[in-house]
């Protein structure tokens, strides 16, 4: 087996980790939290309102009907009528010359206002806390706006990392992460400042493109200096401080009473990562690449004195060999991951993994608006140590188990099933005890699925060759961004039952448990048959029955 040292300088001189690592890296994580601020914040900016903070202001009419008071139906009013007098509705209003038609006991009367009804332009609110609901009349009709700037958001997310990937040809990843600090910062308070809802969600999408280059810069450059198995568990730990920054964002929005001003206190919450971003250091590879020796031998002297390591005395021209070699490397196309050496059905499944797996663990933030208000903070708080125990145990089933695949797909069958029984809640019970029995089986399937994301983050390597993983997971973080993109659209069935949108989810961890399984199958079958060309893992890892991500090799 061989070694990344004995084939990378870079590596036999920094090592797999270290203290000049954890330093860099750290700070890359750190700047996760304000990232996932951004994207889970929707959640307190556009709380979904309750009946008696918002009602219909009819239009101001002419003549003697010119002194009826616009509140007609006031929050308190439709509260208190509990008799069939009167109907009210908070999106319609009925004009004045018809609303003797709701008094009348004659159903045909009743139905002909109805049907006379007229959508309201305007709304009153009487919520405490100025969201952004309030401030651009987002109810009744323009509630599927507020799933529009999550859109907008995913689609931010999905072109900034296209768009970081291509600048990272000729901008280093530490020059990329620091204009994506200044990005956030300016963008991210635009965002809360703005007075129209066309500007802000046009902001959003561009502060979430500046967050794609802050994320995958800072994914690049923790990549390029640790490797092996370290490697593989420091990429599954950055996620712990995403979850971090959802248990923290709460905490956040208690000092904020309002959308704007919490926009601008996640924004302006980089300025502390702007000084810290000088110790960063830069991507030795990308530099090799570049071909700047110098500056990629300073670094190298830098890890090498912190972490005790020894220089080779032929140091330079390894590297000036490496970067030739970096520069002359082969660019594999989106295709050759098609090319048959691993079955395509395979392929195409893994896409559908990671899609299910990617817009469950995103969207189950967003969905917690739908158990309502009150218990908002509470409930985001038990979903951030939800993702931290998934974390935890999908390092385990990396590190200590052989059936990857079948555990994972066992684990999210699990959860499917068992959230099913979120029909199951009392309804004679106080609404406190209904939240907390709904919210049980949000965390269950939370926590199942932030294991499995482990899993996929590890494992998904190895279906095909080295060479040809970046181009693999490029193709599924695009499948999973897209979907990304839809899914929030696709919420509008909450408004039928609040629970369907937790079912549909809970149907697609089961299809992707069933994948799981089968892949756990064919990876059986391979290790206990001869190497052949269409095998799901390179025959070298079949000898010690380890997955190649956790294997040492040359990049």
């Amino acid at each position: 087996m061989t070694s990344s040292a004995d084939c990378d300088v870079v590596a036999e001189i920094t090592g797999n980790f270290g203290k000049w690592q954890l330093r860099t890296i750290i700070f890359i994580f750190l700047c996760k939290i304000p990232a996932t601020w951004f994207t889970a914040c929707i959640s307190f900016t556009a709380p979904v309102p309750l009946t008696k903070e918002y009602f219909c202001i009819p239009p101001v009419t002419n003549g003697a009907n010119s002194s009826m008071p616009r509140s007609l139906y006031g929050a308190k009013e439709a509260l208190e009528k509990t008799d069939r007098e009167f109907y009210i509705d908070q999106c319609y209003y009925t004009p004045p010359e018809d609303q003797h038609g709701l008094n009348n006991s004659d159903n045909n009367s009743k139905q002909l206002s109805y049907e006379k009804r007229i959508p309201c332009d305007e709304f009153e609110h009487r919520a405490e806390y100025s969201s952004l609901v309030m401030q651009f009349d987002l109810v009744c009709s323009r509630e599927m706006l507020v799933a529009l700037t999550q859109a907008f958001h995913a689609l931010g997310g999905l072109v900034g990392g296209l768009i970081a990937l291509n600048i990272m040809d000729f901008v280093s990843p530490k020059r990329l992460m620091l204009i994506g600090m200044f990005g956030q910062i300016v963008c991210g308070n635009l965002t809360g400042l703005v007075p129209t809802f066309i500007l802000h969600v046009f902001y959003r999408c561009v502060t979430s493109v500046f967050c794609a280059f802050m994320v995958v810069s800072g994914k690049v450059i923790v990549s390029d200096i640790t490797f092996g198995r370290q490697r593989m568990i420091t990429n599954t730990l950055s996620d712990l401080f995403a979850s971090i920054g959802l248990i923290l964002l709460p905490g956040v929005t208690l000092y904020c009473d309002s959308w704007n001003s919490l926009y601008i206190a996640i924004s302006s919450s980089l300025l502390l990562f702007i000084i810290p971003h000088r110790w960063i250091t830069d991507s030795p590879r990308w530099l090799l690449k570049q071909g700047h020796i110098n500056e990629t031998l300073q670094i190298l002297v830098q890890s090498a004195r912190i972490n005790n390591k020894e220089i080779p005395l032929d140091v330079a021209t390894r590297l000036e060999q490496q970067s030739w070699d970096l520069q002359q490397g082969k660019k594999h196309l989106y295709w050759t991951i098609w090319d048959g050496k691993t079955p395509r059905r395979f392929i195409a499944l893994l896409h559908w993994l990671w899609a299910v797996s990617v817009v469950i663990y995103t969207v189950m933030i967003l969905m917690i608006r739908l158990l309502g208000v009150k218990h908002m903070h509470v409930n985001t708080f038990c979903l951030g140590l939800a993702e931290m125990l998934g974390i935890a145990m999908g390092l385990y089933i990396i590190l200590y188990t052989r059936r990857h695949w079948l555990c994972s797909g066992w684990l999210m069958i699990i959860a499917g099933v068992t959230t099913y029984f979120i029909w199951l809640s009392p309804n004679n019970v106080k609404e406190s005890r209904k939240a907390g029995y709904e919210l049980l089986f949000w965390l269950i399937l939370k926590m199942l699925n932030s294991a499995v994301l482990v899993v996929l983050t590890a494992c998904s390597g190895q279906m095909v060759a080295p060479e040809k993983r970046p181009m693999l997971m490029l193709s599924t973080g695009c499948f999973s961004g897209f979907w990304l993109t839809v899914v929030p659209f696709t919420l509008v069935i909450g408004k039928i039952h609040y629970l369907l949108p937790m079912t549909m989810f809970a149907t697609a961890a089961v299809s992707s448990g069933i994948i799981m399984c089968y892949f756990n199958t064919y990876f059986q079958k391979n290790v206990n048959a001869k190497p052949s060309r269409t095998m799901l893992i390179p025959p070298q890892s079949l000898v010690n029955h380890k997955p190649t991500s956790l294997i040492e090799e040359c990049n």
